[in-house]
């Protein structure tokens, strides 16, 4: 258990577990057992969870140069080695609220993602949907339904925007439909773009 390292997300981030063993329902969590990664996704989870969760662990395998083997768990199907892991393992009805959990798929509605590094974590939360909320020290997500655009500050860091382009063809994944996932550099913005603002 000692080289384990449990890891939950709540409201967009990853929070370090400090006495691992409960997962909830509600929720999705990655374990880190070194070369192996475990995605452990709770049946009643939002999609921003799930696809946070799927993001961080590549993160994690492309920090390792590839070499971690990820594993999606399916909450209530561990396998034997997974419960093994832990000294006690117990599914509860916990659920932390996601960053999504308020949008309603049927209204459609245009939402506006921040992505930027602290440290050596990578945060994702949603900013107003105006023009002002684009700063040039990170990177963006926009939202239309009909299409993702990724707009890149200059001063963003190249890790702000591998991790935003890990994080759109996620969130572009767990979403229901095909999107066009467009890279924009600030600056240099289409009209179709600007106009998602007015």
């Amino acid at each position: 258990m000692s080289d384990v390292i449990v890891y939950h997300i709540q409201k967009g981030r990853l929070v370090m577990v400090p006495d691992p063993g409960d997962f909830g329902l509600g929720d999705c969590y990655l374990v880190d057992a070194g070369l192996k990664i475990y995605l452990w996704i709770g049946p009643d989870s939002s999609v921003d969870e799930k696809f946070l969760t799927a993001a961080s662990a590549v993160m994690r395998d492309t920090a390792r140069k590839g070499q971690a083997d990820i594993d999606r768990i399916e909450g209530g199907q561990e396998p034997p080695e997974f419960k093994a892991l832990f000294e006690d393992f117990r599914l509860t009805d916990q659920d932390t609220e996601g960053i999504l959990k308020s949008v309603h798929l049927e209204k459609r509605e245009y939402k506006l993602w921040r992505i930027h590094r602290d440290e050596d974590e990578t945060f994702f939360a949603e900013v107003p949907l105006r023009r002002d909320s684009l700063k040039g020290d990170d990177v963006f997500l926009l939202d239309t339904w009909e299409g993702l655009w990724v707009w890149r500050g200059k001063e963003a860091s190249a890790r702000e925007k591998f991790d935003a382009t890990i994080l759109a063809r996620r969130y572009d994944a767990e979403r229901v439909g095909v999107q066009e996932i467009e890279l924009i550099e600030e600056g240099e913005e289409p009209e179709a773009f600007l106009s998602a603002f007015e």
